[in-house]
């Protein structure tokens, strides 16, 4: 029998914490967690304030502990490492009753010994906080407020309480307690009625209790001989607790639901902004986070399970409505993800802190509701004492309290970002982009005394995932790190809880082939790119061709593909997924590069183009071609973007003339930067992107790479960054977060180039390209997929796809619908799907559950314009992307953008159409920087000259926003709002007197919101315009101007009689009349369209 000191069950903030100060002493100390990982329950799903204690009743353990934590967490902070900020609170009054309940709770606070409490009137109020509701009347301002990351908090304790002798166990539930004194082989099977024989029980020495563990089949696996317990089980402690005493109190779950906002909303309120209290709580929140998101709620609704965490339909809206009372602008589409914690509430209204007395040497920490988070260190010191007083422990000479991690990336300044990366070159590449987590930072932590046994530990220790795009990046890239580490395939490794697998199956040597990969080529240096690039290509090649090889293990999960000679349905040869892509990339452009940029910090070049997918790779050559020198910074170590998981055909007819694969439509992209003036830098992310410096390379572009950090100096730069795609949390859909629920493109890249089967049974949510790409791809694989649900009255994507996708396989695609509802605990078990109306909502009634094991979201992209944003480019709210003239030049002089970073497209030949003009206008403008380099420019684009462009009925978004009249050609590009059948494309233009003169008219057969429309005009048709205006003409109105055609009138309702035209300006009349009966479908629709082609 296994023999400790102290047994500390849990290991929440509160148990974390009480093993760190045990360590302070010479005592054996064991933790038991149920769960993978720390802080497991409430302590995750947190707030993280700091509260100040003016909340708590005088007198009460709460008030006491909370204001002795709240001290110490300065002092724990700067010895753990863990993020803390005295960003301040406020609790906000919006009536005269509430002003006097603030008043009250000033008082209280100043009796518990809160310092600098006073109340603020309205003015003041927005002169700290000028977001603030109008509404409010005032509020109490409490400075020694805090917040904090809560998971880090309990990780850190317990990192330096493992690092000093205790002992952490993970999957360790505690099923029994029994005193010492009656340890019998009966007690132990009494523990384990039902269950499997447990352990043997040896009559133990001295006084005591025996914990009975339970093991991973149900039994009891383990018995532990303990002189002290500690019960720190959070929402299980009354449970813990009437094992050895009688029963003393009761916990009621408690759920609390919130909203996590983008770090765009995070600069909105320096302070926490409360509400004034009710008896149900602190109520809902506005906060800054630590890590610079806004952080809104909690609800506080009783439930009956303990650890049931789904969110709910109407939790979700409660609190977005009682939010809109401190913040009226909250806007949900800035919300990243939601999720919901479970509260220990008492029903003695305090803590229940201390020794039981009927039960010597059994310490409870109960009831740990609010402000428990704060409370912990102060419980922990107090409690710690105790228990070395009882067993009369002396003090640990050898304790150290400073934790000393290596600081994650996103946290080191320039000259600790130099020194890392100059001992390891992974501390330079970038895995997750939104929240800046490198390699180097992933295999640390990996590596840490307190293991990583499942993904979202990795996650909450580095912030991998947690970002806008919730791992839709970096999640495949994690599960290889993770793979080469620790030897765990993803099949193996868990989402959050036991038997929550990241994917359903993975190849037999998955780690084998991960660890097999040789090093990144980096920089473009031509000899070491082909050496390495010959010696990878097996490896990468190997891994991708497990696609074929992978046969069942998952439900009847199996991928087979034709034979070798014939393409298959999805457009590649079985045993050439790799090497298409390879042989052209090595082949290719990458052989003609020139010398590494390793040993320079600073490096100068006409333009700099950000992003190696299809726009980037064009505008790179076409700059190239017009004389300019050129660097093209990408993440990837081999170029072309999300092409290279595109395994299926359909690409490269408008550009290539001919069909191709998304490897071979990148490669063929990549062939044409072959002999030209361009340095291809690899595995290289870009922090920052800066206008309005001096000379005539005033543009700055920071990175870093395993080459170490460096700035890049050019005349010009092109954001092709491509998109990325929506994910679950920003959709809000209620319910668990289990694993199986995958954005279409990981899960794409998944199968496609790692060979791994996300599930085998399947819904699709979103009748996005991809989505609908996936759903054949899986079934061709064996999976089941149970049918594709779209939210909108119309599919999302392109016609061609739901015939040879869908109907072609008898999926059915079942719009005005959507899912409403996840189940699982850890895995996923079940959709809830249902129509909805108008204004799609979800009609009740008729909602019906779908058993799945995995969902696929393919429900939009969204241009990637952090660097934009960060550079102060002005975006269009309907697009998402940039707003720019005909030369896509953005607001931000010196920056241009095109591809998915600008506007979302179906077809990749028209992604690279816009590299093309994008980079060719870069390189005019950078070579016009070259001959006048003292000439300061603004930092902003004059808009002068040119015309602005405006979306009219039936017409969501024009691209570009301005043109100008003297450009020699522009083609205009713009989506519906809605399906037209035989309407009519009408292109006006408003003169400077108000008139307004027909520029085009051009009849459709079809046009539908998946597919793009485009005109190209010459730029003087747009001579005299004052505004550009497109909008859609339904049939019978076209019909109606058709019949008031009259000497050469093109028929528009607003058009001048006949021969006008030609009077403005000196024109000769317009560039054409009306195209009748030709169909603005402008090419054979891509099969993977709209999804395929982030760059």
């Amino acid at each position: 029998m296994r023999e400790v000191d102290v047994a500390i069950v849990g290991a929440g903030v509160a148990g974390c914490c009480v093993a760190r100060e045990c360590a302070r002493f010479a005592l054996k100390v064991a933790v038991f967690e149920a769960g993978l990982d720390v802080a497991d329950g409430a302590t995750r799903a947190n707030s993280g304030i700091v509260h100040a204690g003016y909340d708590p009743k005088p007198g009460t353990r709460k008030a006491r502990y909370n204001v002795e934590g709240a001290k110490l967490y300065p002092q724990w902070a700067s010895e753990l490492g863990f993020p803390y900020i005295n960003n301040g609170s406020m609790v906000l009054a919006f009536t005269e009753a509430e002003l006097e309940a603030i008043r009250g709770l000033r008082e209280r606070g100043e009796h518990n010994g809160v310092e600098g409490l006073r109340v603020i009137d309205a003015r003041e109020l927005r002169e700290l906080e000028p977001n603030v509701s109008p509404e409010a009347l005032g509020a109490l301002l409490v400075p020694t407020g805090a917040i904090c990351d809560p998971y880090q908090v309990a990780f850190r304790a317990a990192e330096n309480a493992a690092r000093n002798g205790v002992e952490f166990n993970f999957s360790s539930k505690v099923v029994g307690i029994e005193p010492v004194q009656t340890p019998t082989a009966d007690s132990a099977q009494a523990v384990a009625a039902g269950s499997a024989r447990p352990a043997a029980v040896e009559p133990a020495r001295g006084a005591g209790y025996i914990l009975h563990i339970e093991g991973a089949q149900g039994d009891v696996a383990e018995a532990v001989h303990a002189r002290v317990v500690v019960n720190a089980a959070g929402v299980h402690t009354d449970e813990i607790h009437d094992m050895v005493a009688p029963h003393a109190f009761s916990i009621t779950p408690r759920r609390g639901e919130y909203n996590l906002m983008d770090t765009d909303m995070g600069g909105l309120f320096a302070h926490t902004m409360f509400q004034a209290p009710t008896k149900a709580g602190k109520g809902v929140l506005v906060a800054p986070t630590v890590h610079g998101n806004m952080l809104v709620g909690p609800n506080a609704v009783p439930q009956g399970g303990k650890d049931a965490t789904a969110t709910t339909a109407e939790g979700l809206a409660a609190i977005t409505s009682a939010a809109k009372k401190t913040y009226p602008a909250l806007n949900m589409r800035a919300r990243i993800t939601t999720f919901a914690g479970v509260r220990a509430t008492g029903d003695t209204g305090d803590f229940e802190i201390g020794e039981v007395p009927s039960a010597p040497g059994f310490f409870d920490i109960a009831c740990f509701e609010s402000p428990g988070l704060t409370s912990a260190p102060a419980v922990a010191v107090d409690m710690a004492a105790c228990i070395a007083e009882k067993l009369n422990a002396a003090e640990n000479h050898q304790f150290n309290p400073v934790l000393s991690l290596p600081a994650l990336f996103k946290n080191m300044n320039e000259e600790e970002r130099r020194a890392a990366i100059s001992v390891n070159p992974d501390a330079g590449h970038m895995l997750c982009r939104c929240n800046e987590v490198t390699e180097a930072d992933v295999a640390f932590v990996l590596h840490t005394k307190l293991p990583v046994l499942c993904l979202d530990a990795l996650k909450w220790r580095t912030g991998a995932t947690m970002g806008r795009c919730h791992g839709g990046f970096c999640m495949p890239e994690l599960a290889k790190v993770v793979a080469r580490e620790a030897g765990i395939a993803p099949s193996e490794l868990p989402k959050r809880f036991a038997g929550s697998r990241i994917v359903a199956e993975a190849p037999e040597n998955y780690v084998e082939l991960v660890r097999n990969e040789s090093n990144r080529a980096v920089g473009g240096v031509a000899d070491a790119a082909a050496k390495l690039e010959g010696e990878s290509e097996s490896s990468e090649e190997g891994l991708s061709s497990n696609v074929q090889a992978n046969q069942g293990k998952a439900g009847g999960f199996k991928v087979e593909e034709p034979a070798p000679a014939v393409p298959d349905a999805d457009g590649f040869k079985a045993g050439a997924l790799s090497a298409s892509f390879e042989a052209g990339v090595e082949t290719g452009a990458l052989q003609t590069l020139e010398v590494s940029i390793a040993a320079r910090s600073s490096l100068e070049y006409d333009v700099a183009v950000i992003g190696g997918g299809a726009a980037g790779i064009a505008a790179a050559a076409s700059a190239a071609r017009k004389g300019a020198s050129v660097v093209l910074v990408d993440r990837e170590s081999h170029q072309g973007g999300i092409l290279k998981q595109c395994i299926h055909n359909g690409f490269g007819l408008h550009r290539f003339g001919e069909e191709l694969t998304g490897p071979e439509y990148a490669s063929r992209e990549l062939a044409t930067l072959e002999g030209l003036n361009v340095r291809v830098v690899r595995d290289a992310s870009v922090l920052r992107v800066k206008n309005g410096g001096e000379g005539a390379r005033d543009i700055s572009v920071e990175i870093v790479s395993p080459q170490g950090e460096q700035t890049i100096s050019a005349g010009a730069a092109v954001l092709a960054t491509g998109s990325r795609e929506r994910g679950a949390g920003a959709l809000g859909t209620p319910g668990t977060r289990p694993a199986g629920v995958f954005s279409a493109g990981s899960a794409q890249n998944f199968m496609n180039l790692q060979g791994c089967a996300p599930g085998s049974n399947v819904v699709i949510l979103g009748s996005g390209d991809i989505g609908l790409i996936m759903a054949r791809r899986l079934t061709f694989a064996g999976a089941r997929v149970a049918g594709v649900f779209e939210i909108n009255p119309t599919p999302s994507g392109l016609r061609r796809n739901i015939v040879q996708c869908l109907d072609d396989f008898g999926i059915p695609l079942h719009t005005s619908t959507t899912v409403v509802g996840i189940e699982g605990a850890s895995k996923l078990e079940a959709v809830i799907v249902s129509k909805v109306d108008d204004h799609y909502a979800p009609i009740p009634g008729t909602e019906r559950r779908i058993p799945c094991d995995t969902l696929l979201l393919s429900v939009g992209l969204i241009p990637e314009n952090a660097l934009a944003t960060d550079a102060g480019v002005a975006l269009d709210p309907m697009t998402g992307g940039a707003i720019v003239d005909d030369n896509f030049e953005t607001s931000a002089a010196g920056l241009f953008a095109c591809g998915n970073a600008l506007h979302i497209h179906d077809l990749v030949d028209f992604v690279s159409d816009e590299g093309d003009h994008a980079g060719a206008s870069a390189a005019r403008r950078a070579l016009r920087r070259s001959v006048t380099p003292h000439a300061t420019p603004p930092a902003a684009t004059s808009r002068e000259g040119s015309a602005p462009t405006r979306a009219g009925e039936g017409v969501r978004y024009i691209v570009p926003q301005f043109v100008h009249s003297q450009t020699s050609r522009v083609t205009l590009r713009f989506r519906t709002s809605a399906p037209f059948e035989n309407a009519s494309i009408v292109i006006e233009k408003r003169l400077a007197n108000g008139e307004v003169e027909l520029v085009k008219r051009r009849r459709v057969l079809v046009a539908v919101p998946a597919e793009m429309q485009s005109v190209a005009l010459a730029g003087d048709a747009f001579a005299g315009a004052k505004e550009i205006m497109i909008r859609i003409e339904p049939k019978e109105a076209g019909e109606a101007n058709d019949r008031a055609k009259s000497g050469g009138s093109d028929g528009s309702e607003n058009a001048p009689e006949a021969g006008d035209i030609a009077k403005s300006n000196g024109a000769t009349g317009p560039n054409s009349a009306t195209e009748s009966g030709v169909a603005t479908k402008t090419a054979p629709a891509s099969a993977q369209g709209e999804e395929a082609n982030r760059e």
